[in-house]
């Protein structure tokens, strides 16, 4: 790090007395140079130091850590809306059939989060109620919430309606932050694809918009076989994603080898905990947020990652208000095999009495 602008002007004043036997007065003119100098030199000495993090990924932030990670065939992940519904109610059933037209905009009862219609919902005649499904208005883990959070209708309608329930919203996800896409430029550095190992044709599937996680392996049944098993955030990818990346698999695979791209096969789990809540934390609030990041801990799963009670329980003690937890009887760890991804079926998180 350079010297200080203080430090900076200290130096050349001190230099300026040695050279001319003279002071620089703070009001002279030799005074008034040295501290215009001493701040283009401290502007200057500020932006090389910004330059010389830069340079370098394991020190590089924002859009030049995004450079240092397109030289490595790697790109930020983007950020998911969070998804779920809410049963619209009117204040009295009509003699008509209600549209709710997509693009209808909800919110909470503060205000602070907008959640939007993602398809047309009708009210039949004759009746109050009708369901429909909303995501968030923009991506992020905050617009991730419990039941009955949604309060609200922005949008204007000619007729007295309103949100009469509203149920969990998840999937919301930020986008990746710096320090989880320097260490997958690290370990592109630890293990370089080479057009042999199994990191060159997940780094090809990775490439791709919408996978998460790939695993290579060799197909033990036909040599030169070589399998990709490729997987979303907590579920298997579409056809057309998996399409796509066999396309790209295709195009970087050596001439003798062949290049099997396959969704990754889902194996669902049930997870049930027993909280303990710190004295004077609210039970409910603590458990949602324990659900919450149960929920991410599953879909941060890769495709042949296992799942082990440890992790998981360290996840838990992280949540502010958590003092002890217990797992149902019956839970164990789960190792699976190189295609397979573990996916959350049924949660719940009970107060330890």
């Amino acid at each position: 790090m350079g010297l200080s602008y203080n430090e900076l002007v200290a130096r050349m004043k001190n230099k300026f007395t040695e050279e001319s036997g003279l002071d620089a007065d703070e009001a002279s003119d030799i005074g008034i140079r040295i501290r215009l100098l001493a701040g283009e030199l401290f502007s200057l000495n500020t932006e090389l130091e910004w330059i010389r993090r830069q340079m370098f990924p394991n020190t590089a932030s924002g859009e030049q850590l995004d450079l240092h990670a397109q030289q490595r065939g790697l790109s930020r992940n983007k950020g998911q809306k969070a998804g779920g519904g809410v049963t619209f109610m009117l204040d009295s059933p009509l003699e008509y059939d209600f549209l709710i037209p997509a693009g209808t905009v909800c919110t909470t009862i503060d205000g602070a989060l907008n959640y939007i219609t993602a398809a047309d919902a009708v009210i039949p005649r004759g009746t109050p109620y009708a369901f429909a499904s909303v995501r968030a208005e923009e991506t992020g883990e905050r617009y991730n919430s419990g039941p009955n959070t949604i309060k609200n209708i922005v949008t204007y309608f000619s007729v007295g309606i309103s949100v009469a329930a509203s149920s969990d919203f998840w999937g919301g996800i930020n986008d990746e932050d710096d320090e989880s896409l320097r260490a997958r430029i690290m370990e592109s550095f630890r293990n370089t694809p080479n057009g042999v190992n199994a990191a060159y044709y997940e780094a090809a599937a990775m490439s791709v918009e919408g996978i998460q996680s790939a695993k290579a392996y060799r197909d033990t049944n036909q040599a030169g076989r070589v399998i990709v098993s490729v997987a979303g955030r907590g579920a298997a990818p579409e056809q057309s994603v998996v399409d796509a990346v066999q396309q790209a698999v295709d195009q970087k695979t050596p001439v003798g080898i062949v290049a099997a791209v396959q969704a990754a096969v889902v194996q669902e789990m049930d997870i049930s905990v027993s909280v303990g809540i710190k004295s004077g934390m609210n039970s409910y609030n603590v458990r949602t947020k324990v659900k919450d990041r149960i929920r991410q801990y599953f879909d941060d799963l890769a495709v042949g990652e296992s799942f082990f009670m440890s992790a998981l329980g360290k996840v838990i003690m992280e949540v502010d208000g958590v003092r002890n937890y217990s797992y149902a009887s019956g839970t164990q760890d789960v190792s699976c095999g190189s295609g397979v991804l573990l996916k959350l079926r049924n949660l719940t998180a009970t107060e330890m009495t």
